[in-house]
């Protein structure tokens, strides 16, 4: 029998799988902590580990007070979707396992955190429609939703709404204009438009409407890939903090390269990685995007091997009046110079002719964003131009 929402909090322990097997379990432990170990079947079979962090063998690793070891952790909604879990499930922000609990049938990534004794079950889509005119937005952000979703942008919208949809047999997720920050969703679908000049992987997204007319930004779940309507294959996938074994919190207050470094060493192929992570970083400070942290720079994995994932989250900020970056940049956040940034390639292991053309490229894809697309006028839309011209301006030189 499942356990309803409201018992979650009572339960003692939890079944991982790991890519559909079930691969381990974390229980409660009597000082409050949580307990987390392999099954040895699993590990007589050989299965793989369930995160870069957490190596296939038989020693548990413990945590206290109620936390999660941060791979875990970082499977946990943020911001508002967060909030109106934990008020769902009648439980505080430090009991992670049963918010995990909660959602964790359906995370980013292939693995899934059910019920001690559950099979997993992914849980009902918030909507299933041929098209997004059927819907009604504002109905789907004030549902409460069991999918977990990390990466809603917290720094510049904490209120930024996010509803997994299933819709032309695909996986996506609509996201929604917060109330403080107008046009959020236009100007991140401006700004995922021009990173395709990257020539890097980036999200596949669409700006959509409402039976009301209320605009949204439909993105394509990466980690996900589909033979038919009804089958669906999870995709390994780790953020940064992830990686670097830290919890979501940190997202922040960890230096660019250290991030770059942590995700390129797991990939199949380091240089290629680093090269991109820096031009996601680069086209960040080009356009304008403070909000480039830990948790929006991700590897994705194929066939036992990690590539840098599909680039995603990518507003411009600036209009907002956030003038630094998310994650340093040879110890600065803002008044980046041209050798800041050389310092920081070479601190990546990113040759310097390789840098100098990843400059071009992303100032290439810079240049193809016009602010005025957004409607946003007056002095934030002024300023933005004017000090997006002073960056591009002192790199170009």
């Amino acid at each position: 029998m499942m356990a309803s929402i409201e018992q979650l909090r009572f339960l003692p322990a939890a079944d991982v799988y790991k890519a559909g097997r079930h691969a381990g379990t974390i229980s409660r432990a009597s000082d409050g902590g949580t307990v987390f170990e392999y099954l040895p079947g699993y590990l007589d079979s050989s299965g793989p580990a369930v995160a870069t962090t957490l190596p296939a063998v038989p020693e548990p690793v413990t945590t206290a007070h109620g936390a999660l070891p941060p791979f875990f952790a970082g499977l946990l909604p943020e911001g508002h979707r967060l909030t109106t879990l934990r008020s769902a499930v009648k439980t505080s922000a430090d009991d992670e396992l049963t918010l995990l609990l909660a959602v964790g049938a359906d995370v980013p990534g292939d693995v899934q955190i059910v019920p001690a004794g559950e099979e997993p079950r992914e849980p009902d889509v918030l909507a299933d429609a041929g098209d997004t005119e059927d819907l009604d937005f504002k109905e789907l952000a004030a549902a409460l939703d069991l999918h977990g979703l990390p990466g809603v942008q917290d720094k510049i919208s904490p209120s930024m709404l996010t509803a997994p949809l299933a819709m032309r047999r695909n996986r996506y997720i609509l996201k929604l204009d917060p109330p403080v920050y107008p046009h959020l969703v236009v100007n991140e679908a401006l700004h995922l438009t021009a990173a395709k000049a990257l020539k890097i992987p980036v999200s596949k997204a669409s700006v959509v409407k409402d039976r009301h007319g209320s605009s949204g930004l439909l993105v394509e779940r990466f980690d996900r890939r589909s033979a038919d309507a009804k089958t669906w294959t999870r995709m390994p996938m780790e953020d940064a903090t992830q990686v670097m074994g830290l919890p979501p919190a940190s997202k922040y207050n960890v230096a660019a390269e250290d991030a770059v470094n942590a995700l390129a060493a797991v990939c199949r192929a380091r240089p290629v990685a680093a090269r991109n992570l820096y031009l996601q970083l680069m086209f960040a400070w080009l356009t304008g995007n403070g909000d480039l942290h830990a948790k929006n720079i991700s590897i994705l994995g194929s066939g036992g091997d990690f590539a840098v994932a599909p680039v995603y989250d990518v507003p411009c900020t600036l209009l907002y009046g956030d003038d630094t970056m998310a994650l340093s940049i040879a110890g600065r956040t803002k008044g980046l110079k041209a050798r800041h940034w050389a310092e920081f390639a070479e601190s990546i292991l990113l040759p310097e002719r390789a840098a100098q053309s990843a400059n071009k490229i992303a100032l290439a894809a810079a240049a193809t964003v016009n602010l005025q697309d957004i409607p946003v006028v007056g002095s934030p839309l002024r300023g933005a131009e004017r000090e997006l011209r002073h960056r591009r301006a002192e790199l170009a030189s």
